[in-house]
């Protein structure tokens, strides 16, 4: 399921890194073929050959973040990135999303379906660690108020009324979709609920591709698995999900779909996260 050397094979279903194409599951346990709406918004992330390096800019030497990494992401399916600190999760991760700084050096390719492209609004979403939410907002006149923002204006009020409601029902939100926020000094929503919201501001636009900044940072186990269960339910509905993430406990780490961990800037492991341990214990 998984090789250091460039081999990227996933049982039941086959990505080529050179050309992005689905395919069902031949043993019916891998991957369900995607509906016809989830083919048509359907995006498929490759990554070959990724480096990046921090110049030295003739002070020290040069620093290299990752070193020649390949790998992809499909819809429907939810990735882990992994590793020790300073191992390179962020810079993937910020690489992937082009939100890199400006000060380091990224070679390879990334492609979209096969094409290089750049990430277009609506097409990607970005949720970073920190919440950044009005604490004297509801949940639900947050995510009014950035709906009525970020929609298109050519949809009608009742289409963005079913957009709000089924994102607060998608993310678990109903019990709480009219309690305040809260911050420092006003109670308001717990940790695992701030962190859903955030996703589901993020989500409103309807994006294929999303990214999370260690999303379960600070919560606990209960409130992490609730996170990432609600991403799973995102991923379900066609999109492709890439979450950084630290140390999840065994029941979190078994939502995942496919894992990718690094190393001082390596791959160490691509491949479906049930099967890591198996390939850990006969690797050795």
């Amino acid at each position: 399921p998984a090789s250091s050397s460039g081999g990227y094979h996933r049982r039941g279903n086959v990505v080529n890194t050179d050309e992005t194409t689905d395919h069902d599951s031949d043993d019916g346990g891998v991957t369900m073929a995607p509906s016809r709406s989830m083919k048509e918004r359907a995006t498929y992330l490759v990554w070959r050959d990724l480096t990046v390096v921090l110049p030295n800019f003739g002070h020290g030497h040069t620093k290299r973040l990752l070193n020649g990494i390949s790998g992809f992401a499909e819809p429907g399916r939810i990735m882990a990135i992994m590793g020790p600190s300073g191992s390179g999760k962020s810079t993937l991760l910020d690489s992937l999303a082009d939100r890199l700084s400006k000060n380091v050096v990224r070679t390879g390719d990334i492609l979209l379906n096969g094409e290089k492209r750049k990430l277009s609004y609506g097409t990607v979403a970005y949720v970073t660690q920190e919440d950044v939410l009005m604490g004297t907002l509801t949940v639900r006149e947050t995510i009014t108020y950035s709906a009525y923002l970020r929609l298109p204006t050519t949809l009608s009020n009742e289409e963005v009324n079913d957009i709000i409601e089924g994102t607060i029902m998608e993310m678990g939100l109903e019990d709480c979709s009219d309690r305040l926020i809260g911050n420092w000094h006003l109670r308001g929503l717990s940790g695992g609920e701030k962190k859903r919201l955030s996703i589901a501001l993020e989500i409103l636009v309807r994006p294929r591709l999303l990214f999370l900044d260690e999303p379960t940072s600070g919560l606990d186990s209960a409130s992490a698995f609730f996170v990432v269960q609600a991403l799973k339910s995102v991923a379900r509905d066609g999109r492709t999900v890439v979450s950084s993430i630290h140390q999840p406990s065994s029941e979190v780490f078994a939502l995942f779909d496919d894992l990718f961990l690094l190393s001082g800037g390596e791959m160490v492991y691509f491949g479906e996260a049930k099967d890591a341990i198996k390939f850990f214990a006969e690797t050795g």
